[in-house]
Protein backbone atom coordinates (compact mmCIF):
# COMPACT_ATOMS: atom_id res chain seq x y z
CA UNK A 1 0.00 0.00 0.00
CA UNK A 2 1.43 3.97 -1.17
CA UNK A 3 2.46 5.91 2.37
CA UNK A 4 0.63 8.67 2.58
CA UNK A 5 3.49 11.85 2.82
CA UNK A 6 3.68 13.31 6.12
CA UNK A 7 5.06 16.90 6.50
CA UNK A 8 7.59 17.44 9.81
CA UNK A 9 7.68 21.19 10.54
CA UNK A 10 10.67 22.22 12.77
CA UNK A 11 10.57 26.09 13.75
CA UNK A 12 14.01 27.38 14.56
CA UNK A 13 15.54 30.23 16.39
CA UNK A 14 18.92 30.31 17.36
CA UNK A 15 19.10 26.16 18.25
CA UNK A 16 22.88 25.63 17.25
CA UNK A 17 23.37 24.01 20.06
CA UNK A 18 20.22 21.44 19.55
CA UNK A 19 19.32 21.59 15.69
CA UNK A 20 21.77 18.92 14.48
CA UNK A 21 20.90 16.00 17.18
CA UNK A 22 16.73 17.23 15.84
CA UNK A 23 17.31 16.74 12.35
CA UNK A 24 19.49 13.43 12.92
CA UNK A 25 16.55 12.15 14.61
CA UNK A 26 14.19 12.86 12.03
CA UNK A 27 16.47 11.85 9.04
CA UNK A 28 16.65 8.85 10.62
CA UNK A 29 12.81 8.14 11.00
CA UNK A 30 12.12 4.64 9.95
CA UNK A 31 8.67 5.60 8.49
CA UNK A 32 10.90 7.15 4.89
CA UNK A 33 7.77 8.94 3.41
CA UNK A 34 8.54 12.49 4.83
CA UNK A 35 9.19 15.71 3.86
CA UNK A 36 10.92 18.15 6.94
CA UNK A 37 10.29 21.55 6.37
CA UNK A 38 12.48 23.63 8.68
CA UNK A 39 11.81 27.41 9.29
CA UNK A 40 14.25 29.47 10.37
CA UNK A 41 12.84 32.72 12.02
CA UNK A 42 15.84 35.15 12.39
CA UNK A 43 18.18 32.94 13.93
CA UNK A 44 21.79 34.93 14.32
CA UNK A 45 23.66 31.30 15.55
CA UNK A 46 25.01 29.05 12.93
CA UNK A 47 21.66 27.35 13.01
CA UNK A 48 21.25 27.85 9.53
CA UNK A 49 24.54 26.64 8.56
CA UNK A 50 24.15 23.26 10.19
CA UNK A 51 20.88 23.17 8.73
CA UNK A 52 22.22 23.59 5.12
CA UNK A 53 24.90 20.95 6.15
CA UNK A 54 22.57 18.54 6.80
CA UNK A 55 19.94 19.21 3.51
CA UNK A 56 22.85 18.35 1.41
CA UNK A 57 22.94 15.13 2.83
CA UNK A 58 19.40 14.67 2.62
CA UNK A 59 17.15 16.09 0.17
CA UNK A 60 13.69 15.74 2.32
CA UNK A 61 15.35 18.56 4.53
CA UNK A 62 13.85 22.14 3.10
CA UNK A 63 15.13 25.05 5.06
CA UNK A 64 13.46 28.70 4.58
CA UNK A 65 14.59 31.61 6.04
CA UNK A 66 12.12 34.65 7.53
CA UNK A 67 12.59 37.84 9.66
CA UNK A 68 11.95 37.14 13.43
CA UNK A 69 8.22 36.95 13.83
CA UNK A 70 7.96 33.75 16.36
CA UNK A 71 7.45 30.31 16.87
CA UNK A 72 3.77 30.79 15.21
CA UNK A 73 4.63 32.71 12.07
CA UNK A 74 7.03 30.19 11.48
CA UNK A 75 4.76 27.22 12.33
CA UNK A 76 2.22 29.02 9.95
CA UNK A 77 4.81 29.24 7.48
CA UNK A 78 5.73 25.70 7.64
CA UNK A 79 1.53 24.78 7.11
CA UNK A 80 1.72 27.22 3.89
CA UNK A 81 4.57 25.17 2.56
CA UNK A 82 3.52 21.31 3.35
CA UNK A 83 2.19 19.00 0.43
CA UNK A 84 1.60 16.16 3.20
CA UNK A 85 -1.86 14.79 3.30
CA UNK A 86 -0.76 14.24 7.79
CA UNK A 87 1.49 17.15 9.35
CA UNK A 88 3.41 17.14 12.41
CA UNK A 89 5.85 19.48 14.56
CA UNK A 90 8.89 19.37 16.65
CA UNK A 91 10.73 22.06 18.34
CA UNK A 92 14.68 22.57 17.16
CA UNK A 93 15.96 21.09 20.94
CA UNK A 94 14.09 18.30 21.05
CA UNK A 95 14.16 15.04 19.27
CA UNK A 96 12.00 11.90 18.64
CA UNK A 97 12.68 8.16 18.74
CA UNK A 98 12.75 6.24 15.14
CA UNK A 99 9.22 4.68 15.10
CA UNK A 100 7.88 8.18 15.94
CA UNK A 101 6.71 9.10 12.61
CA UNK A 102 5.78 5.19 12.34
CA UNK A 103 4.15 4.89 15.71
CA UNK A 104 1.56 7.71 14.88
CA UNK A 105 0.39 6.93 11.35
CA UNK A 106 0.27 2.96 12.72
CA UNK A 107 -2.92 4.50 14.82
CA UNK A 108 -4.89 5.59 11.56
CA UNK A 109 -6.97 2.66 11.49
CA UNK A 110 -9.52 4.34 10.67
CA UNK A 111 -10.16 6.81 7.59
CA UNK A 112 -12.51 8.08 10.53
CA UNK A 113 -9.49 9.10 12.73
CA UNK A 114 -8.31 12.83 11.71
CA UNK A 115 -5.33 12.97 14.21
CA UNK A 116 -2.84 11.04 16.66
CA UNK A 117 -1.45 11.63 20.42
CA UNK A 118 1.71 10.00 21.38
CA UNK A 119 2.98 10.19 24.91
CA UNK A 120 6.39 12.38 25.27
CA UNK A 121 9.55 12.09 28.16
CA UNK A 122 10.33 15.44 30.10
CA UNK A 123 14.20 15.40 29.94
CA UNK A 124 15.01 17.80 33.11
CA UNK A 125 17.97 19.49 33.75
CA UNK A 126 20.89 17.41 35.27
CA UNK A 127 20.16 14.53 32.88
CA UNK A 128 16.85 13.18 35.06
CA UNK A 129 14.22 11.52 32.05
CA UNK A 130 10.75 11.18 33.49
CA UNK A 131 7.43 9.98 30.85
CA UNK A 132 4.89 12.17 31.39
CA UNK A 133 1.88 10.59 33.12
CA UNK A 134 -0.49 10.48 29.61
CA UNK A 135 -3.73 9.63 31.29
CA UNK A 136 -6.79 8.87 28.59
CA UNK A 137 -9.90 6.82 29.20
CA UNK A 138 -9.90 5.10 26.18
CA UNK A 139 -7.14 5.07 23.32
CA UNK A 140 -9.45 6.00 20.86
CA UNK A 141 -11.84 8.61 20.92
CA UNK A 142 -14.31 10.96 19.27
CA UNK A 143 -13.22 14.49 18.95
CA UNK A 144 -15.65 16.16 21.56
CA UNK A 145 -14.15 12.85 24.12
CA UNK A 146 -10.67 14.67 22.96
CA UNK A 147 -11.16 18.31 23.89
CA UNK A 148 -13.41 17.37 27.55
CA UNK A 149 -10.69 14.87 28.18
CA UNK A 150 -7.58 17.79 27.46
CA UNK A 151 -10.46 19.63 30.01
CA UNK A 152 -10.47 17.76 32.45
CA UNK A 153 -7.36 15.94 32.88
CA UNK A 154 -4.53 17.57 33.61
CA UNK A 155 -2.82 14.46 32.25
CA UNK A 156 -3.63 15.09 28.28
CA UNK A 157 -1.84 18.41 27.67
CA UNK A 158 -2.76 20.49 24.32
CA UNK A 159 0.93 20.68 23.35
CA UNK A 160 0.83 19.98 19.16
CA UNK A 161 4.25 18.69 18.86
CA UNK A 162 3.51 15.13 20.22
CA UNK A 163 0.53 15.19 17.74
CA UNK A 164 -0.10 14.19 13.97
CA UNK A 165 -3.02 16.32 12.20
CA UNK A 166 -4.82 15.56 8.80
CA UNK A 167 -3.33 18.51 7.25
CA UNK A 168 -7.00 19.30 5.73
CA UNK A 169 -8.59 20.43 9.43
CA UNK A 170 -6.14 23.42 9.22
CA UNK A 171 -6.46 24.39 5.30
CA UNK A 172 -10.89 23.62 5.74
CA UNK A 173 -11.39 25.56 8.83
CA UNK A 174 -8.90 28.11 8.10
CA UNK A 175 -6.80 27.32 11.57
CA UNK A 176 -3.76 29.19 12.36
CA UNK A 177 -1.42 29.76 15.24
CA UNK A 178 -1.71 33.14 16.96
CA UNK A 179 1.40 35.14 17.75
CA UNK A 180 1.21 34.66 21.39
CA UNK A 181 2.73 32.07 24.21
CA UNK A 182 0.96 29.18 24.74
CA UNK A 183 -0.66 29.31 21.38
CA UNK A 184 -1.55 25.26 21.54
CA UNK A 185 -3.76 25.74 24.09
CA UNK A 186 -6.21 27.07 21.55
CA UNK A 187 -5.26 25.60 18.39
CA UNK A 188 -5.14 21.97 19.57
CA UNK A 189 -8.69 21.89 21.38
CA UNK A 190 -9.95 23.84 18.30
CA UNK A 191 -8.28 21.15 15.98
CA UNK A 192 -9.70 18.52 18.06
CA UNK A 193 -13.44 19.77 18.00
CA UNK A 194 -12.91 19.49 13.84
CA UNK A 195 -11.98 15.77 14.41
CA UNK A 196 -14.09 12.54 14.09
CA UNK A 197 -11.85 10.67 16.29
CA UNK A 198 -8.36 10.89 17.64
CA UNK A 199 -6.28 7.85 18.17
CA UNK A 200 -3.53 7.83 21.34
CA UNK A 201 -0.58 6.13 21.76
CA UNK A 202 0.47 5.67 25.03
CA UNK A 203 4.49 4.66 24.74
CA UNK A 204 5.98 7.61 24.77
CA UNK A 205 8.39 8.78 21.33
CA UNK A 206 8.64 12.11 21.90
CA UNK A 207 11.83 13.79 23.79
CA UNK A 208 10.66 17.09 25.50
CA UNK A 209 13.64 19.41 26.56
CA UNK A 210 12.69 21.08 29.50
CA UNK A 211 14.84 24.31 30.29
CA UNK A 212 16.09 26.16 33.57
CA UNK A 213 15.48 29.54 33.64
CA UNK A 214 14.50 32.47 35.77
CA UNK A 215 10.70 33.56 36.14
CA UNK A 216 10.99 37.36 36.67
CA UNK A 217 7.75 39.22 37.00
CA UNK A 218 7.62 41.08 33.56
CA UNK A 219 7.69 37.37 31.72
CA UNK A 220 5.50 35.41 34.64
CA UNK A 221 3.23 38.98 33.16
CA UNK A 222 3.38 38.14 29.54
CA UNK A 223 3.01 34.01 30.50
CA UNK A 224 0.10 34.89 32.35
CA UNK A 225 -1.91 37.52 30.13
CA UNK A 226 -0.79 34.65 26.52
CA UNK A 227 -2.16 31.96 28.49
CA UNK A 228 -5.42 33.77 29.43
CA UNK A 229 -5.70 34.92 26.37
CA UNK A 230 -5.12 31.41 24.33
CA UNK A 231 -8.62 30.51 27.31
CA UNK A 232 -10.21 33.60 25.80
CA UNK A 233 -9.83 33.03 22.13
CA UNK A 234 -10.99 29.29 22.58
CA UNK A 235 -13.97 30.65 24.49
CA UNK A 236 -15.17 32.31 21.59
CA UNK A 237 -14.76 29.49 19.08
CA UNK A 238 -16.65 27.56 21.64
CA UNK A 239 -19.39 30.14 21.75
CA UNK A 240 -19.10 30.68 17.63
CA UNK A 241 -19.80 26.80 17.86
CA UNK A 242 -23.48 27.25 19.15
CA UNK A 243 -22.91 24.95 21.72
CA UNK A 244 -21.85 27.03 24.30
CA UNK A 245 -24.03 25.70 27.31
CA UNK A 246 -22.86 22.09 26.68
CA UNK A 247 -19.09 23.40 26.87
CA UNK A 248 -19.76 26.27 30.04
CA UNK A 249 -19.01 23.52 32.93
CA UNK A 250 -15.71 21.55 31.23
CA UNK A 251 -14.31 25.02 30.12
CA UNK A 252 -14.38 26.47 33.87
CA UNK A 253 -13.14 23.21 34.51
CA UNK A 254 -10.32 23.48 32.48
CA UNK A 255 -9.88 27.67 33.48
CA UNK A 256 -9.84 26.53 36.90
CA UNK A 257 -6.69 24.19 36.43
CA UNK A 258 -5.07 26.89 34.47
CA UNK A 259 -5.40 29.20 37.76
CA UNK A 260 -4.05 26.44 39.56
CA UNK A 261 -0.98 25.90 37.65
CA UNK A 262 0.12 29.84 37.43
CA UNK A 263 -0.43 30.33 41.03
CA UNK A 264 1.67 27.34 41.51
CA UNK A 265 4.21 28.70 39.25
CA UNK A 266 4.42 31.70 40.77
CA UNK A 267 4.77 30.59 44.30
CA UNK A 268 7.85 28.89 43.02
CA UNK A 269 9.49 32.05 41.84
CA UNK A 270 9.28 33.55 45.27
CA UNK A 271 13.22 34.12 44.90
CA UNK A 272 12.77 36.02 41.78
CA UNK A 273 10.09 38.06 42.47
CA UNK A 274 8.89 39.75 45.76
CA UNK A 275 5.76 38.72 47.55
CA UNK A 276 3.84 42.08 46.62
CA UNK A 277 4.57 41.22 42.80
CA UNK A 278 3.19 37.84 43.21
CA UNK A 279 0.15 38.34 45.00
CA UNK A 280 -1.02 41.33 42.46
CA UNK A 281 -0.78 38.62 39.72
CA UNK A 282 -2.54 36.36 41.41
CA UNK A 283 -5.12 38.89 42.60
CA UNK A 284 -5.10 39.68 38.62
CA UNK A 285 -5.70 36.29 37.30
CA UNK A 286 -8.19 35.23 39.88
CA UNK A 287 -10.49 38.42 38.05
CA UNK A 288 -9.54 37.73 34.70
CA UNK A 289 -10.50 33.70 35.04
CA UNK A 290 -13.77 34.98 36.54
CA UNK A 291 -14.81 37.60 33.79
CA UNK A 292 -13.68 34.77 30.93
CA UNK A 293 -15.75 31.59 33.03
CA UNK A 294 -18.57 34.67 34.22
CA UNK A 295 -19.31 36.95 31.01
CA UNK A 296 -19.27 34.93 27.62
CA UNK A 297 -19.72 37.74 25.34
CA UNK A 298 -17.22 40.30 27.09
CA UNK A 299 -14.86 41.83 25.48
CA UNK A 300 -11.42 41.42 27.95
CA UNK A 301 -8.71 43.67 27.82
CA UNK A 302 -6.10 40.79 29.24
CA UNK A 303 -2.94 43.65 28.16
CA UNK A 304 -4.45 45.74 30.96
CA UNK A 305 -5.88 43.55 33.85
CA UNK A 306 -2.33 41.68 33.78
CA UNK A 307 0.21 43.95 32.38
CA UNK A 308 -0.63 47.62 33.89
CA UNK A 309 1.40 48.56 36.61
Amino acid sequence: MEQSLVSIIVPVYNAESWIARCLDSLVNQSYRTIEIIVVSDGSTDKSEDLIRKHQEADQRIHLFCQPNQGVSAARNRGLALAKGKWVCFVDADDYVDRDYVKAMVDGLVSEEIDAVAVNFFMELPRGWRLPYPFIVLRRRLTGEQAVRQSFRVLFFPTFVWNKLFRRELFTRHGILFPSILYEDAFVVPLLFLHCRQVMVRKRPRYHYIRHSGSLTHQLASRHIRDYLKAADMLRQELILSGDWDRWKKPFARWLNRILTQIISTLYLAKRTMTWKERDRLIRRTHEAVKIIKSSPGTQIDLDKLILSE
